[in-house]
């Protein structure tokens, strides 16, 4: 069995590309179109910022601003101590409402130094925004990636979310049986299988799970199995391969589970990422086609 994250962040991982660094002299604007999020770093200074709807966030010492889906906002420096900081858009694989995006809040405020496994990271990932060396983007884009994987630890470790995905993960009996229904999504799963990975009984544990992800075993083992088929469709693997991957007996099978979770067969759906170039970088109509499954996780993190 793997540990808690891994299963997720093979299929699922977060993709950073540091766009900006150095001290933010004017305001500047991020919008919500397509599917990338936010991660800002401020390393020193003063920044606000700023949500339509929203109450302002102000932060005045070193931190990280994180929104992990797209949400418009508006950096704007303090005129007495500007703000340095970097930033990079982030793009999960399976979608900005896929797993893990929608298992986030929508926006996480940490100050730096409460991460404190990542203390070498984050120092590392300032050292090489200041230096103009040789593969420093990749090195960036790198590092701010690592930084997510130990800020996704954080939040699971200190139990920063109260409901969903992330919420199970930190529940020491929940996550058994969620890191075996990650690791094998094809098994036939009963709900006293589930019970017995985590030490509880039936009613318990099936109580407890609702009362924690929002959504029974059952339920959430299929939007599980739909967020993965996607996936796989994405990468070109084919619908009888899926099908047998993800747990279902035959393309049939999950080509009804399918159509009812998204309103087309897998096949259609497929074809329909290939003639976009199957990016995850895509148009808005491209973006809201791989996620329509992994929706449903959105409603799973918000129970």
């Amino acid at each position: 069995m793997s540990d808690r994250l891994s299963s997720l962040l093979a299929r699922f991982s977060p993709r950073a590309h540091v766009d900006r660094s150095g001290v933010l002299q004017s305001a500047i604007r991020f919008g919500d179109e397509g599917d990338a999020g936010r991660l800002h770093l401020l390393r020193a200074g003063v920044v606000l910022s700023l949500h339509p709807g929203w109450s302002p966030l102000r932060l005045a010492r070193a931190s990280l601003l994180f929104y992990p889906r797209p949400f418009a906002h508006e950096l704007q420096p303090d005129e007495t101590a500007r703000p340095d900081l970097v930033s990079a858009s982030i793009h999960f694989d399976g979608g900005s409402v896929g797993p893990l995006a929608a298992a986030l809040p929508p926006v996480l405020v940490l100050p730096l130094e409460a991460l404190g496994d990542a203390q070498p990271t984050i120092a590392q990932l300032f050292g090489e925004a200041d230096r103009a060396l040789c593969g420093r983007q990749v090195a960036l884009d790198r590092l701010c990636e690592l930084l997510l994987v130990q800020v996704l630890r954080h939040v699971i470790d200190h139990g920063l979310v109260g409901a969903g995905m992330l919420a199970g993960l930190a529940d020491a009996r929940l996550s058994k049986a969620l890191v075996a229904l990650h690791d094998e999504p094809e098994r036939d799963w009963r709900l006293e299988d589930l019970a017995a990975v985590a030490g509880m009984s039936r009613a318990r544990f099936a109580a407890r799970f609702k009362q924690v992800l929002g959504v029974a075993p059952g339920e959430y083992l299929t939007r599980w199995r739909i967020a993965l088929a996607q996936h796989l469709l994405q990468q070109g693997h084919a619908v009888k391969q899926v099908a047998g991957e993800v747990g279902y007996a035959s393309p049939a099978a999950l080509g009804r589970v399918f159509a009812t979770r998204t309103g087309s067969s897998p096949k259609a759906w497929a074809n329909t990422r290939s003639g976009n170039g199957g990016s995850g970088n895509g148009s808005n109509a491209a973006s809201a086609r791989l996620q329509e499954a992994a929706a449903d996780f959105a409603s799973t993190a918000s129970g």
